[in-house]
Parts: structure tokens; C-alpha cells; sequence
């Protein structure tokens, strides 16, 4: 997906779009991927030049209705529960994974309080954001050109930079220490839905009356 003088891929993620196939999920599975074709507009050809920081809200902007964001399925409190703009952090965490090979400063990074199946958060390479407290930010040393698309089953983020760049190597990456990638993945537990929850006496049980 290289363009241009920027033909060379430093950076690349690639995740599934279709992550859960139960019936129960389906609305919230379409939901997601409407809302990622959405902020990929958003995204895609964005150029980031030495120094400068990139940060995930101030290039995608707020989710709303009225932006053409729907109803998928977002991480609180432990729960995957429905919210308009949900499934946004798939692309947040293609960008950090990206953003990592790419040698890039990690400015900001949250990860996810808990592991959500078929995600990046399984390998600790997730980046968690919530409008507009949460977000995930990085500079990069050289210009980079920043590629997003969709294919019919999967999210392609690509980091490129002009031949002969010099990057800085991913185990050379400079990380604040309350932003880095580790072993935590291994003490999170994973996210439920309500399909897959037994309480459902809980207040956010999508089977309860309002």
C-alpha cells in the first residue's frame, strides 16, 4: 500500500475484521467494521513530519451520529458493552503495533483493562482511547506517511517513508515507562459481552428493562 516517494513500508499491522461469529453479535460486528471504514477516512494519507506528534482524537475526531458513526461494541468497566463509534479500538491498536516497528516515541499509550478475544491486547500491543481523556500519541524522527484501508476481512495499517530513510529499530524505541509494552496481557482477564455473561442481574445487562 506504499505511495509515491513513500515506498517503503517500515511499519505494518493487519487484523481481522470479523472477530466473533455468533448471531447474538452480529449488529455490533457490522457495526464496528462501519465505524472503522469511517475513521479510516479520517486516517488514511496522513502525513507525519520529524518532531511532529500524532494523536489518535485530533486526527479522527469525536464519534458521533452525526459523523456517520454507529453502534459496535466498546470496552468499560470491564464489559464490552453497545456505544456509538465501539470497535474504534482496533484501529488504535493497529497503530500502536505499526507505530512500534517503526521505531516511532511513543508520547501516550493506555492498555486495555482487560483482554478482548481475536484483539492485540492478547500480545500487549494494544492502545486503548476514550473521547477525549484516553488517547494514544507518538512522534516520529523522520516523515512518514501513515496508509489505512479495509479489504473485505481485514483493518491494514502501513507506516512508509521515502527509500534510504534510516529508522530507528523497534528494540530501540523510546517508550515512557507507564506507556510500554509488556507481559501484562498475561494477568488480564477477558472482556465479556452480555452473550457470554452469566449476571444477568447486572444494571448494563442488555436484557434488562429500561
Amino acid at each position: 500500500m506504499p505511495d509515491g516517494p513513500y515506498s517503503v513500508v517500515v511499519g505494518e499491522s493487519r487484523s481481522k475484521l470479523w472477530t466473533d461469529s455468533r448471531a447474538a453479535e452480529a449488529a455490533y460486528q457490522n457495526g464496528k467494521v462501519q465505524n472503522l471504514k469511517t475513521a479510516v477516512q479520517e486516517l488514511d494519507c496522513a502525513l507525519l513530519l520529524p518532531g511532529q506528534v500524532f494523536s489518535f482524537w485530533k486526527q479522527i475526531g469525536r464519534a458521533t451520529e452525526e459523523r456517520g458513526y454507529v453502534v459496535g461494541r466498546m470496552l468499560q468497566q470491564g464489559c464490552l458493552i453497545p456505544a456509538v463509534g465501539g470497535g474504534l479500538c482496533q484501529l488504535s491498536n493497529a497503530l500502536y503495533d505499526a507505530a512500534l516497528q517503526a521505531g516511532c516515541e511513543i508520547v501516550e499509550r493506555h492498555a486495555h483493562s482487560r483482554s478482548v478475544p481475536g484483539s492485540a491486547a492478547a500480545a500487549g500491543r494494544d492502545a486503548t482511547v476514550a473521547w477525549n481523556y484516553v488517547d494514544l500519541r507518538f512522534r516520529s524522527r523522520v516523515p512518514l506517511l501513515i496508509r489505512a484501508r479495509l479489504t473485505n476481512d481485514a483493518l491494514l495499517v502501513s507506516f512508509c517513508v521515502f527509500p534510504g530513510t534510516v529508522v530507528a529499530r523497534e528494540d530501540d524505541r523510546t517508550i515512557p515507562e507507564n506507556a510500554a509494552a509488556s507481559d501484562e496481557s498475561a494477568d488480564r482477564e477477558v472482556a465479556r459481552t452480555c452473550a457470554t455473561c452469566a449476571e444477568t442481574a447486572c444494571s448494563r445487562n442488555e436484557s434488562q428493562e429500561r
